[in-house]
């Protein structure tokens, strides 16, 4: 039982590893990650801003556009040079 766990391990940090390798922001690009068409709902938009984390919301309007939900939602509290 413990080797199948040590393996189930692996396989989900090369899983993970991977999804992060290939879904890291551009550097050097104006927008990374474009924005919605539609305003995402709160529960979508904690999902994107968690898949997000790694990109910067002055260039990932996707990211930019699920923080803009947060706050509205009231599930993000702004810091104090955004207020």
């Amino acid at each position: 039982m413990p080797t199948a766990l040590l393996i189930a391990f692996a396989v989900a940090g090369l899983v993970y590893g991977t999804i992060c390798f290939f879904d890291r922001p551009v550097e050097g690009v104006e927008a990374c990650h474009p924005a919605p068409d539609t305003p995402y709902t709160p529960e979508d938009a904690h999902l994107v801003w968690q898949a997000r984390i790694s990109c910067d919301t002055e260039i990932c309007a996707d990211k930019d556009a699920a923080l803009d939900v947060l706050v509205a939602a009231k599930l993000v509290k702004p810091s104090r040079a955004l207020r």
